[in-house]
């Protein structure tokens, strides 16, 4: 192994690592203090995207160990709590019995210390408590890639507010199972950055590029989706395709946007119920991730690729005017942060976008709207003159695409939008070699498969 801490360790104890992880965790040990005991260090400098939790992380290590004097084989044993499952440890605390990683980067993020499951369900966790671990949460990912003047703490303050919902107070485990609920992915994301940190794995853990700035996203925004949707964690760059803050364009250039884009489209509305709401907290924002499959029928594919002269379709069909798949979801991002996926039942109208204006000539509504029965009755509809129509409303009741939920408050039923931004999305792409391998791998399964038949076959013909 090559390094004598590592071999006294080894020596006298199993311990979850591999000689190379604990050759790593010897370097960084060394780094941080010359290979003595930390008492006056920190992991600052290994932690500039998170600084707060570094100092917390390193208080806690410092407390759990004896003398408040971290060694190295202190430091191995709450490494082994940190980057490894219950099954593997060796040397750790077993009073963190079945504790997850993320709810390990909590009770630091709290300044936690207690030692049992029963104490720490007993512990009570504060509204703004709960608000700075979903901050230090989201800072996990790479950010200050976006230009923006909003402040870094209203996404943070969205999931707290549902989370919490209008509580002062939650018991620790209650509030972790909330927060879970909300960012599904977590428990993954902590697992990443605790290796990422101490053993130097290549973990991609970044958010997409804004291919300019925005009104309404921040990088902690983008974090929050993608802590929360599968198809965020493939997305590489939104691309700025609307913006009524910027431009007078009506709902023609928005339908030319739809029909010409064979990409996903992420729609974001800012929403003010009063001129009195001039913070930006107190104004609604919400929205719609529209996915779209180029390989699939959608209207647009219908009507223009494949089918020009209106043969297999009408030109007058309703569901021209529909467009999106099964991925797409409704969210709100203020004042509370929520999810409303697309429903699989048989009820599923499947009515994910909708849009119509006077050029498609089909005697329906004119606007954009989201969701709904088939038969009207969207979750979101915008009228075609975009901003101060009285007719542009959220139904907070009805629908049959997506999950049933309040986007915005329960007595907001008249929207008056003061932005809309449309964002096309780019896809990362996939490795061409890991394409390859999963295709070979595909083919030697096939090939085994055939090769189990031929026998099966051979061996039916001796027996008869």
């Amino acid at each position: 192994m090559g390094n004598s801490k590592s071999k006294e360790i080894t020596k006298h104890a199993k311990v979850a690592f591999t000689p190379e992880q604990l050759q790593q965790l010897e370097k960084l040990f060394g780094s941080l203090n010359g290979g003595k005991e930390l008492v006056e260090r920190s992991f600052l400098p290994h932690f500039p995207e998170n600084p707060n939790f570094s100092i917390k992380l390193f208080n806690w290590m410092v407390e759990r160990s004896p003398n408040h004097q971290v060694n190295y084989t202190n430091f191995v044993m709450l490494q082994e709590l940190l980057l490894k499952e219950l099954k593997d440890y060796y040397l750790s605390d077993y009073k963190f019995r079945n504790l997850e990683k993320f709810e390990l980067f909590t009770l630091i993020s709290l300044e936690c210390l207690e030692n049992d499951k029963d104490s720490i369900n007993r512990f009570v966790v504060s509204y703004s408590q709960g608000s700075i671990v979903i901050r230090e949460l989201l800072n996990i990912y790479s950010g200050g890639q976006i230009t923006n003047s909003q402040r870094n703490d209203l996404a943070a303050r969205s999931v707290t507010n549902t989370i919490f919902d209008q509580k002062d107070e939650l018991p620790f485990n209650q509030f972790v199972s909330m927060a879970k609920a909300q960012l599904i992915y977590a428990n993954k994301l902590c697992k990443y950055y605790f290796n990422m940190k101490f053993l130097g794995e290549q973990s991609h853990i970044e958010i997409p590029r804004l291919n300019t700035s925005s009104f309404i996203l921040n990088d902690q925004v983008l974090a929050l989706l993608q802590l929360s949707s599968p198809d965020f964690s493939k997305i590489k760059q939104l691309q700025l395709q609307f913006s009524s803050s910027v431009s007078e364009e009506d709902l023609d250039h928005i339908t030319d946007i739809i029909v010409n884009t064979q990409k996903s489209l992420l729609f974001i509305f800012r929403n003010r119920e009063d001129e009195s709401q001039n913070d930006t907290f107190q104004q609604q924002v919400f929205g719609a991730y529209i996915s779209i499959d180029p390989t699939l029928e959608t209207h647009y594919v219908r009507r223009k690729l494949k089918d020009p002269m209106n043969i297999l379709y009408s030109e007058d069909d309703p569901k021209n005017l529909y467009f999106g798949d099964e991925k797409s979801f409704l969210f709100s991002l203020m004042p509370k942060y929520q999810l409303f996926m697309s429903t699989f039942d048989q009820r599923s109208k499947q009515c994910f976008g909708y849009i119509n204006n006077k050029s498609f000539r089909i005697d329906q509504p004119l606007g954009l709207a989201f969701g709904g029965d088939g038969r009207g009755n969207h979750r979101i509809w915008i009228d075609e003159n975009l901003k101060g129509n009285a007719t542009c409303r959220i139904n907070n009741q009805c629908d049959l695409t997506y999950e049933m939920g309040y986007l915005l408050e329960p007595h907001i039923e008249f929207l008056n939008l003061t932005c809309i931004e449309i964002w096309s999305i780019e896809e990362k792409e996939v490795n061409p070699l890991l394409h390859l391998q999963s295709k070979i791998v595909e083919a030697n399964k096939e090939d085994m498969q055939s090769k189990d038949v031929e026998q099966q076959k051979e061996s039916v013909n001796e027996q008869k």
